[in-house]
């Protein structure tokens, strides 16, 4: 009988034997068959196991495969094989290979003594090693009669043979995750992402609820009813291709209605990533990639782009008069409408994408038949064929990165002049980052780029002026200020600047700061007069308010010495509004 009693599980107060616990019972599969181990089930831990404290002391055997560098984490059900003997005399205590059966556990939960816990941790898949035990990581003073006496050191041969990942997904142990089959790559969707999966719910007796294949699904739109939370929380951890399994308790599923749960499993198929790739980041154009480019890079300024746009609808019906085509054009000029150059500067070659616009304008492509969008929305359907790929401004010489800043910068002034004012910022704003260090130039070039940025830097003033972005201009005119404390056109933009913001004081200092260099400008003096009476009538506005608190003070019955005043007995308060 005590072949098969486990002698691993850690002690109880209640109990002063471990003899109780048949291991038969421990070694049942508890549903587990057809779970996927090692090999495509393991999540694992990527990070260094802890250091062994004195103790518990380990001794590698058999190395494990290199390829087998993850280890199991807390919540993971392992898999393993072990000899137990005693260290005083090697008598063997216990053994799952004598039985011919593996044993297995929930690494860290207190299922087995703490020194199993520890030291299993620290292993890799197919990994033999030895573990000698202090008796404060084994049964400790009172050890587990018959066979393991008090105060016992016990050494134990070990085999990782496997493990199940699990994860308790919000603490509170509601609902378990189990990985059934690892995903590929590194991307993870998220709220508002839309996913394609198959999803398969059961009941604790094992039929079937409901069950949806190749299903689209966005994260956070509450459409698997009572399991939305758990399944919106299990596809923000999973990766394509990964398959895994929950198991949810009724607070998170159908409540009393199912008192012992449900089981739901879940295969990603696609998972299609939402972007804004608008330039204000203000949700204007959305980018719903639908199949995954080649590699990293995006098409640059001036890059060749073949772009496919092959459908056209209002979300629902495709748009009257909408031509496919293939457009070929340099990414960045303007050549198409702002929507398809927001969008082709963040696709990868051989992308299909779906972007949604708002408003319709901002689509208006003429060799799409939509020269005239109009709507509150449209959709377009993308792919993105070829590109060819452009100079990165760091692999540039000198003499090559001012000319490619000197060309952005009148691309700029022409996209400026034909009223595509984020596109010209856009350009502004790139030969200044290209520009943000020059230390290391020769000087004559470091001049050049100087004055490449400061003309590109007062440019991205006048145009986020346009654009009524004043907090952007203000800080493009202080950094032209910092090296030309005088530039007339930096102050003049910074006081229109501090007009926008009410900042009415700041405005009138630059004003006459500009109007003491060129007494005769006009737009200057325009600019001072309209602040100034802007303040004045804040002045004004600021007198009132003060006064009508001062009429409030010393309002009501006086206390008597010691007593506070009642609460809301002001006996004059109908006549404050004489004034």
């Amino acid at each position: 009988f005590f072949a098969s009693s486990c002698v691993l599980v850690a002690p109880s107060p209640s109990r002063s034997s471990v003899l109780a616990m048949d291991m038969g019972d421990e070694f049942e599969n508890d549903g587990m068959e057809g779970e996927t181990d090692s090999d495509d089930g393991m999540g694992g831990d990527f990070s260094a196991p802890e250091a062994l404290p004195e103790g518990v002391e380990k001794e590698i055997i058999t190395e494990a495969d290199s390829a087998n560098w993850k280890t199991p984490k807390k919540g993971d059900e392992v898999t393993v094989h072990y000899v137990g003997t005693l260290a005083s005399d090697g008598s063997e205590f216990d053994s799952s290979r004598g039985r011919g059966t593996p044993f297995k556990f929930t690494l860290g939960r207190g299922q087995v003594i703490k020194g199993w816990d520890l030291g299993v941790a620290t292993m890799k898949k197919g990994e033999v090693a030895k573990f000698t035990l202090a008796p404060e990581f084994a049964y400790g003073e009172q050890g587990s009669e018959p066979k393991i006496p008090g105060n016992a050191t016990l050494v134990f041969e070990v085999e990782l043979i496997s493990w199940v990942s699990k994860d308790d997904l919000f603490g509170d142990e509601g609902v378990i995750k189990t990985l059934v089959k690892e995903g590929t790559g590194w991307k993870m969707p998220k709220i508002g992402d839309e996913v394609l999966l198959d999803f398969k719910e059961l009941a604790a007796d094992g039929s079937v609820i409901q069950e949806r294949l190749e299903c689209s699904y966005a994260l956070g739109s509450d459409a698997f009813g009572p399991v939305a939370k758990a399944m919106d929380k299990l596809l923000q951890g999973m990766k394509k291709g990964e398959e895994s399994q929950i198991k949810c308790a009724p607070e998170y599923a159908y409540g009393p209605e199912r008192p012992e749960g449900v089981t739901i499993t879940v295969i990603l198929r696609e998972l299609f990533e939402t972007k804004d790739v608008s330039f204000k980041k203000d949700g204007s154009v959305m980018k719903k990639q639908v199949q995954e480019g080649e590699g990293w890079d995006t098409p640059k300024d001036c890059c060749k782009v073949k772009l496919q746009v092959s459908a056209a609808t209002d979300g629902q019906a495709a748009l009257a008069g909408f031509k496919a085509a293939t457009l070929e054009f340099e990414a960045g000029n303007g050549e198409v409408c702002d929507a398809l150059e927001y969008a082709v500067a963040e696709m990868k070659k051989g992308e299909k994408a779906v972007l949604t616009v708002k408003p319709a304008a901002l689509a208006a492509e003429a060799r799409l038949g939509l020269a005239g969008a109009v709507g509150e929305k449209l959709e377009l359907t993308l792919a993105l064929e070829d590109f060819e790929k452009a100079k990165d401004t760091w692999s540039m010489d000198e003499a090559e990165k001012l000319a490619w800043g000197t060309a952005r910068k009148e691309m700029g002034s022409s996209l400026l002049k034909s009223g595509r004012l984020s596109m010209a910022l856009q350009r502004y704003k790139k030969v200044i980052d290209a520009f943000s260090y020059t230390d290391n130039m020769q000087e004559e070039n470091k001049e050049k780029a100087k004055a490449l940025k400061l003309a590109c830097e007062l440019n991205k003033a006048l145009v986020s002026l346009k654009l009524k972005d004043y907090v952007e201009a203000k800080a493009a005119c202080n950094n032209v200020l910092k090296d030309d404390k005088t530039n007339a056109k930096a102050l003049h933009r910074r006081a229109q600047s501090e007009l926008g913001l009410k900042n009415f004081l700041e405005c009138i200092d630059d004003c006459k700061k500009v109007i003491e260099q060129d007494a005769q400008n006009r737009e200057a003096r325009a600019l001072l007069k309209e602040a100034m009476a802007a303040q004045k009538e804040e002045d004004k506005k600021a007198k009132g308010l003060f006064a009508n608190m001062c009429k409030a003070l010393g309002k009501g019955p006086i206390p008597a010495p010691g007593k506070s005043a009642p609460v809301g007995n002001f006996e004059d308060e109908e006549g404050d509004d004489d004034d």
